[in-house]
């Protein structure tokens, strides 16, 4: 017994410091504004794949600006509303009506291939609010009562990427769903300006996508 205790010693004393790990991925602050203020500068670094967050309180009807600077160019957000839906992704800069009242989450980080270099990215991030918000968007603008296909199939996006199912006829609605870059079968819900933005049903999600990426099927 005293042989294995002493080897079991030995062992723990002679074998290599483990490295530090951190216990989480993320590390979160509560980003507060001054009473009357409408901007505010924080500052920070991320290291590897940890990546930086910063939660804000904002109401619906608001506008919120994100910039971004970093000597490392890899360095990006995604912003997420209250529901933990991405309404930004991979940005620099952003302006945009906010959706909803609630917690708002800014996720600052490095792309995957950038944070394996475990490499410190120093950064600023510049937020404003604007507006005084509180009343929740309208319903988007009914499509034009116009004849058109049945149905649409998904045009012109590359293999890698998605067309976006958005909230409102705008870049700047929420994403609601994401279709595959050979999708079928996009229900026509009526179109806007022609064919600049349509309504779809597309597996039972209802929104808006760019039209200039349908063509009948």
């Amino acid at each position: 017994m005293r042989r294995s205790s002493l080897f079991l010693a030995l062992m723990l004393a002679f074998a290599p410091a483990l490295p530090q790990v951190a216990a989480a991925q993320e590390r979160v602050e509560t980003l507060r504004m001054r009473p009357g203020a409408t901007q505010t500068t924080v500052r920070g670094i991320v290291i590897g794949r940890i990546s930086a967050s910063y939660r804000l309180e904002a109401r619906a009807g608001q506008r919120m600006s994100l910039d971004l600077n970093s000597r490392n160019t890899f360095l990006y957000f995604n912003v997420l509303d209250p529901r933990g839906r991405a309404i930004a992704r991979e940005q620099t800069q952003w302006d945009g009506r906010l959706p909803a009242s609630g917690l708002y989450t800014i996720q600052i980080y490095l792309v995957r291939a950038e944070a394996r270099r475990n490499r410190p990215a120093p950064f600023s991030l510049n937020v404003s609010i604007f507006g005084r918000g509180g009343v929740e968007p309208g319903p988007a603008p009914g499509p034009d009562p116009m004849p058109g296909p049945r149905s649409w199939r998904v045009v012109g996006v590359t293999p890698n990427d998605v067309l976006n199912m958005r909230s409102t006829p705008s870049p700047r609605g929420s994403v609601l769903a994401e279709i595959p870059f050979d999708a079928g079968g996009l229900r026509n819900l009526g179109c806007q300006d022609g064919q600049s933005w349509c309504k779809v049903r597309y597996r039972g999600q209802e929104g808006w996508v760019n039209g200039r990426f349908l063509r009948p099927e």
